[in-house]
């Protein structure tokens, strides 16, 4: 009987200011003072969120729960998303949730 181990590579993540457009993502972490972190919140942008960057740019828009919002570069460098891998994104009709 043989036993196979397997270790957990890291997920690779990038800012949010970084993802390219019509890409959806999750946020895994923000970097931020706790004003900054609470108006992400309130606009939806916090940790296990799904996000779409719909155009990049300053302010750069994003796709939350269907809604539109701007945010800035300089604050979405400081938010880090792990991309979706195609045909397992919740945002997407086309593929199940």
């Amino acid at each position: 009987m043989s036993v196979v181990t397997t270790i957990a590579q890291p997920v690779p993540t990038v800012r949010l200011d970084e993802l390219p457009p019509r890409v959806c993502a999750v946020v895994r972490s923000v970097a931020t003072d706790d004003e900054d972190t609470n108006r992400l919140k309130t606009l939806g942008v916090c940790v296990g969120r799904r996000v779409e960057l719909v155009r990049a740019g300053n302010p750069l828009i994003l796709k939350i729960f269907g809604s539109r919002l701007g945010i800035s570069a300089e604050l979405a460098a400081r938010v880090r998303v792990e991309i979706c891998q195609p045909g397992h994104c919740a945002m997407r009709e086309d593929h199940p949730a």
